[in-house]
């Protein structure tokens, strides 16, 4: 094993808990977290809000008896759904369901979104959210605490002395701030940021060491499929990087986590809900990362984003 990339994947990658769920996918939650682990991640982020309001509790049991240090995010500020057991009965109802019905996880989805509380960023909800995560994560400290979603109305301001009370604890590490957004829609607050990857080819961004990043695999690896599409040296460039026999088109997902890990120095998250693709996913980043032309071959995927064609 490469030490060099192991140490990077253990520096700079974190797993998005946003798919630890209960109820019957409780096992394979639990195994999503000890595989992270076991291939050198421990940097974990959760949220109240996560797994139907599962991800805090089962991320918390996945980690007791564990010997690795590990650094644990969670989030305020979104509330944790109510009958969260309910929640997870009627998801595994329509889970095999939407296998046959075009569009009814769509459409679920967009219900219980329609339905989702608005941010709440008072002080009190923000203190009783934080004490709940403990419990839930089983955890006398958590290291970092992210506001979930807060808007420019949000009064933050506030909550300042809070925080750095529990800081002054020993309960909390740092806080920050967070959004599913890019980061020009960030609400900056505390000192660290996490927010979308910046878009593929961009200009240079100003993304710092402690900010964190989400949504490579959602948001660049199709660009890298695409880009491939259009230039087949390219294409055989990148394969060059993966084990042997790999099809590159079938590792897009690592070679965005290598182009983002190559792009900026911050902490990359990446989420599934499947150990086996977590597993290989890993080793194929693991293996990307520790070849010498690592470096070269993501200037050019960057300058091939720059060439593509306007949407």
């Amino acid at each position: 094993m490469n030490r060099p990339a192991t140490h990077l994947l253990a520096s700079r990658l974190g797993f998005g808990c946003g798919r630890l769920n209960g109820g019957a996918d409780k096992a394979t939650s639990l195994r999503l977290v000890h595989t992270a682990l076991d291939q050198g991640i421990r940097y974990f982020d959760t949220a109240p809000p996560y797994g139907l309001g599962a991800s805090e509790s089962v991320l918390g049991e996945a980690l007791k008896g564990r010997q690795e240090n590990v650094i644990v995010a969670t989030k305020a500020g979104l509330a944790r759904p109510a009958s969260p057991g309910l929640k997870q009965t009627a998801r595994a109802i329509v889970k095999p369901l939407a296998r046959w019905i075009p569009g009814l996880r769509h459409a679920v989805l967009k219900g219980m979104a329609l339905r989702a509380p608005a941010g709440n960023f008072g002080f009190q909800f923000i203190a009783t959210s934080f004490e709940a995560s403990l419990l839930q994560l089983q955890r006398e400290r958590v290291d970092c605490l992210l506001l979930h979603e807060a808007q420019p109305h949000d009064q933050l301001a506030p909550l300042q002395a809070l925080l750095e009370r529990y800081v002054a604890s020993g309960q909390l590490g740092t806080y920050g701030s967070s959004t599913g957004e890019p980061m020009s829609q960030l609400v900056r607050f505390g000192s660290v940021r996490q927010y979308r990857c910046p878009a593929p080819g961009a200009e240079w961004t100003p993304v710092a060491p402690c900010d964190v990043l989400h949504g490579a695999l959602r948001f660049i690896a199709p660009a890298i499929g695409s880009a491939m599409a259009r230039d087949q040296i390219l294409r055989s460039h990148l394969a060059s990087l993966l084990p042997a026999g790999t099809d590159p088109v079938s590792a897009t997902g690592s070679l965005a986590l290598a182009y983002v890990l190559d792009r900026f120095e911050s902490r990359v998250l990446i989420s599934t809900n499947q150990p086996q693709r977590l597993t290989t996913t890993l080793e194929q980043v693991r293996h990307i990362t520790a070849s010498t032309e690592w470096p070269a071959a993501m200037s050019t995927l960057h300058a091939a984003f720059k060439r593509a064609p306007a949407p």
